[in-house]
């Protein structure tokens, strides 16, 4: 009869570490596309949930429903509040490369946004998989590994509750939408002025040239040879972003 409840304990901590898991790589923008496979999030969840079972210590309430659904909902809200708060930094992102395409010429042409699956400008659809490719290239992915095993050393399942601070926490960070969008729209925005200032310039002393017949291709071109140069930043710009949101999930672990 004991061997049998240690078996049943187990067996429910292994399904909640498998359950948080599992959120994780649903509702994380960076794993919630559209093209990765649902069952492959199984697969890698089933491992993690197989790691982390021998390793994590942690005490379950009493298994009641009442108390097994309060655990279903406390840990998706959990994961939920982890992965809006990185959604707000990539919608920041996001709308700053919007930006930047329409001052380039580029807000009619679109493309499939994997994360929403609607419609995105191009330049914003490519800001994002710049944005994808340094977050694996600086190893912040092992970070958040680490922070998922911390969590449930932190936080066991159940133990999550939302209180005041964590909402007025959570709109003081709504403001790097627009924060990282003029960031990344500042040094083009500037640039694009000058173009503009230029071309009203050169309207006014030589009436004879069709400035509006010209400025469309000179914008795009000057517009996509800047936005080149400005590559070259984006990981400064990135990267304490990525800093400044694991010291942010960090107050969730306190």
């Amino acid at each position: 009869m004991e061997m049998l409840q240690i078996l049943e304990k187990n067996i429910y901590t292994f399904y909640f570490i498998f359950y948080r898991t599992f959120l994780l790589f649903i509702l994380f923008p960076l794993f919630g596309v559209t093209f990765f496979p649902t069952k492959l999030k199984v697969i890698i969840s089933l491992v993690f949930a197989f790691i982390l079972a021998p390793v994590l210590t942690f005490k379950l309430p009493p298994l009641t429903d009442v108390n097994v659904v309060r655990i279903l909902v406390s840990d998706f809200i959990f994961i939920f509040l982890i992965s809006l708060i990185f959604r707000i930094i990539l919608a920041g992102i996001q709308l700053g490369g919007e930006l930047v395409g329409i001052q380039m010429g580029f807000g009619i042409s679109q493309t499939i946004d994997p994360i929403s699956g609607f419609s995105m400008p191009v330049i914003s659809q490519f800001v994002y998989i710049i944005f994808l490719l340094l977050f694996f290239s600086f190893n912040f992915h092992h970070y958040l590994i680490y922070f998922l095993y911390e969590s449930f050393e932190k936080i066991p399942p159940g133990s999550f509750l939302l209180r005041e601070e964590i909402g007025i926490f959570i709109l003081k960070k709504s403001k790097l939408i627009f924060e990282l969008s003029i960031k990344f729209l500042a040094p083009l925005l500037v640039f694009m002025m000058l173009i503009y200032v230029s071309l009203a310039v050169i309207g006014r002393l030589i009436p004879q040239i069709n400035v509006i017949f010209v400025a469309f291709p000179l914008i795009t071109g000057l517009g996509i040879l800047f936005f080149g140069l400005m590559l070259a930043i984006l990981p400064r710009i990135m990267y304490p972003c990525f800093i400044d949101y694991f010291r942010s999930i960090s107050f969730f672990l306190r």
